[in-house]
C-alpha cells in the first residue's frame, strides 16, 4: 500500500524545540518506542489535548491511519487516547466508521475508517496525567 503521509507537510499544536514535527512522516521505521537516535516529534512540556496534523496540496483518499508513539521513558509517555479527524473544506470532522485507536508501545497503531477524500488529516491526543506525547512515524494509507 502506498503511504500518502510521505507526501504530505506536517504540521502540529506544538512542538518542543529541540525535537521536530517532520519527523513523523519522514519514512522511517522506528525500532522501538524509545528511540532515541531517529527525529522525533515531541509536546514536552505541554500536556492535555495536542494534535499532529498532514497536508496534501491537492484531495487523496484515506481509509486507514498508523501511529507509532514515542516514549523516551521520562516526561514523554505513551498517550490516554487518540482519535483521527479529516477535513471538510471548512470544518474538522471525526472520520466516519473509525475503529479503536489504539495506545501500544513498539509497533504501529492501525486505526481504519470509511474512506474520506480529503486536503488534511488530524491525529488528536490526550496525554496521561503528568505526562507529555509524542510520534516517531505515520502512515496515511489508501483505502
Amino acid at each position: 500500500m502506498t503511504n500518502l503521509a510521505l507526501s504530505a507537510t506536517p504540521s502540529a499544536s506544538y512542538t518542543s524545540p529541540w525535537e521536530s514535527v517532520a519527523a513523523i512522516n519522514d519514512g522511517i521505521d522506528p525500532p522501538s518506542s524509545n528511540d532515541t537516535v531517529n527525529p522525533r516529534w515531541g509536546t514536552w512540556p505541554n500536556q492535555g489535548e495536542q494534535w499532529a496534523a498532514l497536508t496534501w496540496p491537492s484531495a487523496v483518499t484515506v481509509g486507514r491511519a498508523q501511529v507509532y508513539f514515542f516514549d523516551d521513558d521520562q516526561g514523554i509517555d505513551l498517550p490516554a487516547s487518540c482519535s483521527v479527524q479529516y477535513w471538510t473544506g471548512s470544518a474538522w470532522q471525526n472520520v466516519p466508521g473509525a475503529s479503536a485507536c489504539g495506545v501500544a508501545a513498539g509497533t504501529f497503531n492501525t486505526v481504519t475508517f470509511s474512506p474520506v477524500t480529503t486536503t488534511r488529516i488530524r491525529l488528536n491526543f490526550t496525554s496521561r496525567a503528568g505526562y507529555s506525547t509524542g510520534l516517531l512515524e505515520v502512515q496515511a494509507l489508501a483505502p
